[in-house]
């Protein structure tokens, strides 16, 4: 339980050494406005009864929830076949208020590297990574020359060589240093370690690459296209690394935009009919490159590929998993997407409850439908 509790924490990429800014676009609405601001993007409301779904089991989750059965889950949302059929906020939490989304973050990171790799800014996920970052190149590769052949694969499925270490790496000048500085423990494309510093070379990646830092790419290729107009980004203060975005965990997004994002990928990377992230690549992010030191389940470009219980067998998923209880599940086979938001930051295993309501209480009544 112990190995368990820290791997779970290396999920939390953290912020304690970073100030949190507010990246809003020029014109942004108030937030109560968001929803009428752009119609295009809005989400079509229905319900579990319109879409014959048998809810008995559902509803007894929410009254739990109500009930604080499972406290510091604070929303629940469940989309079916494009349409909102449940959502449900707790202890205090609101429709607009923004969440820290800590780790499940990497999977918006992932999405970024596969849009410019669609816009050809990046050429394969095969290139190195080092020969971006000239000014390291030399110490790195004194330090150990396998360090050349790290690609943008290898951290996208924490395959790169570094052990994760990211406490040390927040107190540090330079953070993209902090990674090239760290010693291997194996050839690059071998083993899993779930480094977050990596993610974060990625958003320095991208922002060399497109010359946008990563708040405007995101903005400009991703959350304006989703109708996603209110977030943040954590933004790094250490000197070395003064606004560079933490891609690595810390954005903060609505309940609601986090489900568009797990429905972007179920739509195989298209939203209201129009394409955003490649087929290719969703397919490429979903499919397994690693298999993960946590439960051993498969893991792609930092999404985690599961098979989840139910009582007509198992229901293959991809998931983003933030410490706390933050979680965007896709079950293509189900045509659904389902949100969890938490509090239950660093605890274990309450922050796991949400896995125990799916297979309990929400698959059970959409499998009735296969």
């Amino acid at each position: 339980m112990w190995k368990l509790g820290v791997a779970l924490l290396s999920l939390c990429a953290c912020t304690a050494a970073t100030e949190e800014i507010v990246y809003a676009p020029k014109a942004i609405d108030p937030p109560r406005r968001l929803e009428a601001a752009d119609s295009t993007h809005k989400w079509k409301i229905s319900s579990l009864k319109a879409h014959q779904i048998p809810d008995a089991s559902i509803k007894e989750m929410v009254s739990k929830l109500e009930n604080g059965d499972f406290p510091g889950i604070t929303s629940v949302l469940l989309v079916h076949k494009n349409e909102l059929v449940l959502e449900r906020y707790l202890e205090g939490t609101q429709r607009d208020d923004l969440q820290n989304m800590r780790s499940a973050s990497k999977t918006i990171t992932s999405a970024l590297v596969g849009i410019a790799l669609d816009r050809g800014e990046l050429s394969s996920v095969n290139q190195q990574v080092l020969p971006m970052f000239p000014e390291y190149v030399e110490a790195a590769a004194r330090s150990d020359p396998r360090k050349g052949e790290i690609t943008l694969a290898h951290l996208m499925s924490m395959t790169s060589g570094v052990r994760g270490n990211e406490d040390a790496m927040y107190p540090t000048d330079d953070w993209v240093g902090f990674y090239f500085d760290q010693p291997l423990f194996a050839d690059p494309g071998k083993r899993f370690s779930y480094a977050t510093s990596g993610a974060v070379v990625l958003g320095s990646v991208v922002t060399r690459a497109s010359k946008l830092r990563i708040p405007d790419f995101a903005n400009r290729y991703l959350f304006e296209r989703l109708g996603i107009r209110s977030y943040r980004w954590p933004i790094s203060n250490s000197l070395g690394s003064q606004g560079l975005a933490m891609t690595g965990g810390g954005l903060h997004l609505r309940p609601r935009d986090m489900a568009k994002f797990g429905q972007l990928f179920l739509n195989r990377g298209v939203w209201k009919g129009q394409r955003i992230v490649s087929e290719e690549w969703v397919e490429r992010s979903t499919t397994k490159h690693a298999t993960s030191d946590l439960y051993g389940e498969d893991y792609g470009y930092f999404w985690r590929m599961l098979d989840r219980q139910s009582p007509r067998g198992d229901v293959k998923s991809f998931e983003a998993w933030g410490n706390g209880g933050q979680f965007i599940m896709v079950f293509p086979e189900l045509d659904l997407v389902a949100v969890f938001t938490g509090t239950n930051y660093g605890k274990m295993p309450e922050m796991e409850q949400p896995f125990h309501l799916m297979e309990r209480f929400v698959l059970p009544a959409f499998v009735r439908l296969r």
